[in-house]
């Protein structure tokens, strides 16, 4: 290679540097479209590959509105390489070495060497990755510039271009718009004749009139990405630190080797983790090094994104909140990390506020939290004889690895366990029975139970007589006295369709049992009656004195933290908001009904913080209704979901990995737990304080965010406590008081004392089986199996009832881009029935059509008998269309958001707003 053309190759990587490193400039845009660079670079050998990309690529920037051009090269690079598109690029090393769409990999480590080696390093304020293709496009150009021929040749043959090729062909592959296919393709080109040139100086001249017309039409290239300079790799780190994943908070051992999170193990002692985690946990490094995250923020115009700044997205953010009218813009926390910073904000504009309660459990709630003091005391298996769980997956969906540890070892020492179940779970096939249950009729057999155990006089005289209230009504309404309908065994086995003499044996057997727990959770919530079967099934644990006994379910008790606003610092005022609903039992703000809000004018805008409405909500086309209707709407998220789609501005949130909390929680024992910052934030993403702070800043409410970093936020939260932060934050969790059976006799109360927290607080101080709350709300106080709308219940044209589940992988719809997971499991296919199928003419891999009255999809069968016979199942989370689902390079990765196109818009069950999940009726073909 000559000095002229070394000079010329210079020139070339640095073009291509310029113009892959960021959304093209219009001096660029303008510089390559004049008949300047043309007449220059139009000399080029004639069928040269290079040569004919570079005159396509000026053909396909002239435009006579040369904005207009450029405006839409903004949003083709926001879709392609911002991740706001259905087939985004990825210009990474990691990426294509290791095929798969994980970044900071091995590749990284190697590029750092090859850096030192060189003696310099990448200029900090590039906000991308260091393995970036415009990163290694400058490296060359400077060992080029340093007359370093051999660091040259060798980087670019056996690092840049093995990798870079890959690079190009995907970038040609994947645009839409003709300039970044042409791109792509001479970039691909150049560094083909690169190489050659090496060996061939000849081979040099097709770059020649390329760098002339760069030169003669003034080409404003970027400043260079590599600085002198080497960097010494950072010290290998372990950081104690806890999961994020899903709501069990398992305690977590990060692994850090030169600032990248190489991997997770357990973190030992921890008392929710036991030291162990679970795939999504163990999966947790791919989650925030997944090559689909959210980059910078990204403004919504003509129905396409662009990249935007953080001052200008703020700006605009904080002028159109400031134009909603009060009580008008509702504020839905998906996320609660260090969510007293958001909270106190939005509560300063008067916003109703919506969490993940509504969307899960909250029917369930209003029965445990008012009768009880708790929305789920968990079971203690350490002890356990004998366990009955309905509709609840420990084994996919326990929150604790330390639990699951001590369920499993239950069974294997020879605890009896009953599972009440539409489905043959991973749970329910450990079982020693597996009671296929109707859906929506547990509550039958719980009172069917009840029955047995009351009249035969198996229940714990003196614990009904000392710590429950309302035994006397509940007796009379089970075994008729009420009414004149006995709940007898009978009656339920008619309801659930369990033998009578099944259920009476259950019960016989449970009664007499020593160490004993029964549980449900959202297999029930999502359901009409769920609220009534919740009180059902918690009253047989009323009825036999379990709470906080061995095998029973515990009282949870846990430190409060205190304000983080001190010395001075005042929390912004909260001003009230509106009740957006009211349910039987529960008044707020519940999202299932956001089309008819939107509609009626109760929201106008929203402010969506890690949610994603249109997948989780309900009827995803009535979601979506909705939020078209909107004045305004702002999501917060670390990836593409289907909600910011219709969204006027997407703010990147920062992983939880990459931000800190301290939690107070609970399993047996109370403690505190610290979630570190294990990685600084990548791209240009904010954590979500940061977020507010900014927007706290541009409105006025400054209190908001008073402290100059969140290290004090949280010492501030932990200084009336006997430890400081600076201890939890080097030990990772402290236990701050042992797990005690019979806490309620110490306590004298079934609430815990003062300066402890629970979800829920029972007034009288005791279990209610006859919920106060509800008597004077003037709903049905007492447990019951409750009948459901006729509208909802099968029928001759819509026979089977289907329900949503939970995949052990996967956790609702946050794990979705996630390739280690998603590995694990690719796709969601229909649970039916064996006798169903062969019925229907289906078999196991047929693509079938599931309708509803109000909607229908289609997805593959997967026939078994371990589900009831008229049901149907399929796990939930999956429905993305950006991302890795939507994504066609990866076309057996994605599945079917199978409720969201099934269910009754704009309905819940009828006491806490939760939507119908688990209860859909349906029919299903073989599809044409």
């Amino acid at each position: 290679m000559n000095e002229v053309s070394r000079v010329d190759i210079i020139l070339v990587h640095r073009f291509f540097s310029t113009l892959l490193r960021d959304e093209v400039a219009k001096d660029a845009l303008i510089s390559i479209a004049s008949r300047t660079f043309e007449t220059q670079a139009s000399v080029e050998k004639e069928g040269s590959a290079l040569g004919s990309s570079i005159l396509r690529l000026m053909a396909c920037s002239r435009d006579k509105d040369i904005l207009g051009r450029h405006a839409g090269l903004r949003y083709e690079y926001a879709d392609l390489f911002l991740n706001a598109g259905s087939n985004p690029v990825f210009p990474y090393e990691s990426v294509h070495r290791g095929k798969a769409p994980v970044v900071q990999q091995q590749a990284v480590f190697d590029l750092r060497a090859k850096l030192r080696a060189f003696g310099v390093h990448v200029d900090p304020e590039f906000r991308d990755l260091e393995d970036h293709i415009a990163v290694e496009l400058d490296l060359c150009a400077h060992l080029l510039e340093q007359g370093d021929m051999d660091g040259y040749a060798s980087f670019l043959s056996e690092t840049l271009l093995p990798w870079g090729q890959l690079f190009c062909e995907q970038l040609a592959s994947c645009a839409q718009d003709p300039w970044y296919r042409e791109l792509g393709l001479a970039c691909g080109a150049f560094l083909d004749c690169a190489h050659l040139a090496l060996e061939a100086p000849d081979a040099a001249g097709d770059c020649a009139a390329l760098a002339e017309g760069l030169r003669q039409a003034a080409f404003p290239f970027g400043a260079s990405l590599i600085l002198p300079g080497a960097i010494d790799a950072r010290e290998d780190r372990e950081i104690p630190t806890h999961c994020y994943t899903c709501g069990a908070l398992c305690g977590m051992t990060a692994k850090v080797k030169d600032g990248i999170l190489t991997g997770v193990a357990g973190l030992q002692g921890d008392p929710k983790s036991g030291g162990r985690l679970c795939p999504k946990g163990g999966a947790s490094p791919k989650h925030v090094y997944s090559a689909y995250r959210l980059k910078t923020p990204l403004i919504r115009e003509n129905g396409r994104f662009r990249k935007a700044g953080w001052d200008e997205a703020l700006d605009l953010v904080a002028s159109r909140l400031a134009s909603v009218p009060e009580g008008k813009l509702a504020y839905f926390r998906g996320n609660d990390f260090a969510n007293f910073v958001h909270e106190a904000f939005f509560e300063h504009l008067g916003c109703p506020k919506g969490t993940h309660r509504t969307m899960c459990d909250n029917s369930s709630r209003m029965a445990n939290e008012h009768n009880l003091n708790d929305k789920r005391p968990w079971i203690n298996y350490d002890e356990s004889d004998y366990i009955i769980l309905f509709g609840n997956n420990e084994l996919a969906t326990s929150y604790g690895q330390r639990k699951t540890a001590a369920f499993k070892k239950a069974l294997d020492r020879g605890a009896k366990l009953v599972v009440f179940d539409p489905r043959k779970s991973e749970t329910a096939a450990k079982a020693t029975e597996w009671l296929a249950i109707v859906p929506g009729t547990d509550g039958a057999a719980a009172m069917g139970m009840a029955y047995v155990i009351i009249t035969e006089d198996l229940y714990d005289k003196r614990f009904v007589a000392d710590w429950t209230t309302g035994f006397e009504q509940f007796r009379a309404r089970v075994v008729g006295e009420e009414d004149g309908v006995a709940r007898t065994p009978e009656w339920a086995e008619a309801i659930c369709g369990i033998p009578a003499e099944t259920l009476a044996r259950v019960a016989r057997e449970f009664a007499g049992a020593g160490a004993k727990g029964v549980l449900s959770w959202t297999g029930l919530a999502q359901t009409p009656n769920a609220h009534w079967a919740t009180a059902a099934i918690q009253a047989l644990n009323g009825l036999c004195g379990t709470f906080d006994a061995p095998g029973g379910p515990s009282l949870p008790f846990k430190r409060k933290l205190g304000s983080a606003w001190r010395d001075g610092q005042k929390k912004p005022e909260k001003k009230a908001a509106p009740k957006v609903d009211s349910f039987g039992l529960w008044s707020g703000w519940s999202p299932a009904n956001f089309e008819d809000q939107v509609r009626d004018g109760r929201i106008r805008a929203l402010f969506s913080y890690w949610a994603d409405p249109v997948l989780t909500w309900g009827n995803s086309e009535s979601v979506a209704r909705g939020l078209e209707k909107l004045d305004f709407c702002v999501t917060v998220d670390a990836f593409m979901c289907n909600t910011a789609l219709y969204s006027d501005v997407v703010l990147p949130d920062s992983t939880w990995l990459e931000q800190q909390q301290v939690k107070p929680d609970w399993l047996y024992e109370a403690f505190l737990s610290y979630f570190a910052e294990v990685v600084p934030p990548m791209y240009d993403s904010w954590p979500m304080y940061r977020i507010i702070e900014g927007l706290a800043q541009r409105m006025g409410v400054t209190d908001a965010v008073p402290w100059k970093n969140m290290e004090e936020a949280f010492a501030n939260q932990m200084r009336d406590l006997p430890w400081s932060f600076e201890e939890l934050r080097e030990k990772g969790f402290i236990l701050t008081d042992a797990a005690e059976y019979h806490k309620y006799r110490k306590w004298e109360s079934i609430n815990p004392p003062a300066g402890y927290g629970s979800s829920g607080s029972s007034r009288t101080g005791k279990y209610n089986f006859l919920n106060p709350v509800s008597a004077e709300k003037g709903v049905d106080p007492l447990p019951d199996f409750k009948s459901i709308e006729q509208d909802l219940l099968p029928d001759a044209e819509y026979p089977f009832l289907f329900g949503n589940i939970r995949l052990l992988q996967h956790e609702h719809c946050s794990t979705f881009n996630n390739y280690q997971l998603m590995k694990l499991r690719k796709t969601n296919t229909l649970l039916i029935n064996t006798a169903d199928a062969a019925k229907h003419g289906i078999s196991s891999g047929d693509l079938v059509q599931l309708s509803s009255p109000w909607g229908v999809t289609r997805i593959k069968a997967d026939v078994t008998d371990d589900i009831r016979p008229g049901v149907l199942a399929a796990a939930g989370g999956y429905g993305h269309v950006r991302g890795l689902e939507g994504d066609p390079k990866y076309p057996d990765m994605g599945g079917v958001n199978v409720p969201g196109a099934l269910m009754p818009p704009n309905r819940t069950e009828s006491t806490g707003g939760t939507p119908l999940l688990k209860y859909i009726k349906t029919r299903v073909e073989r599809a044409a």
